[in-house]
């Protein structure tokens, strides 16, 4: 049952990057990104990883793809229609994925690597969450406490930039 979840999955996941390579619509794009990133956190759920899986969900399907329709509907319409969806120069780099693809199953093949037990043994007592939060405020509680302040700080001065004088 959990092969047939992962190729399940796995099909959510590549369809929906393949959906943002071919959509001609940013909005659709968009929407096949959503779907992707919903994919990955599927495949974090299948190695146990939960805490991974909801920030999947809410950092990168909540609040970037919002972000980037947010940036779509304020620029211009004929801005969006303008820029080229394909770059003739792609096939370069694409040969090179390709050919990197290639490299990588045969490297796989020849030293026959197992990915079937791929996050088997990564089990720790208590749950993800636990030992997350535990970690994290107890060995980098400074650090953490520093970037909360640099992010507010650059969230107060992207709002001073912004505004605009009512005078």
């Amino acid at each position: 049952m959990e092969g047939i979840m992962f190729y399940i999955i796995s099909i959510i996941t590549v369809g929906g990057a393949l959906g943002v390579l071919l959509s001609r619509n940013p909005y659709r794009a968009a929407m096949w990104m959503i779907f992707s990133f919903f994919g990955i956190a599927g495949l974090f759920v299948m190695l146990h990883a939960q805490f991974n899986a909801m920030l999947q969900i809410i950092v990168y399907a909540g609040a970037i793809a919002v972000m980037i329709v947010l940036v779509m509907m304020v620029m211009d319409k004929r801005t969006l229609e303008s820029i080229k969806r394909f770059n003739p120069q792609a096939f370069w780099p694409a040969l090179i994925g390709i050919a990197l693809l290639a490299d990588l199953s045969f490297l796989a093949y020849k030293f026959k690597i197992n990915v079937g037990n791929a996050g088997k043994h990564l089990t720790i007592n208590g749950s993800n969450t636990q030992m997350i939060g535990e970690i994290l405020f107890k060995h980098y509680l400074l650090p953490f406490e520093v970037t909360a302040i640099i992010l507010l700080v650059a969230l107060i001065g992207a709002v001073v930039l912004t505004k605009k004088d009512i005078s």
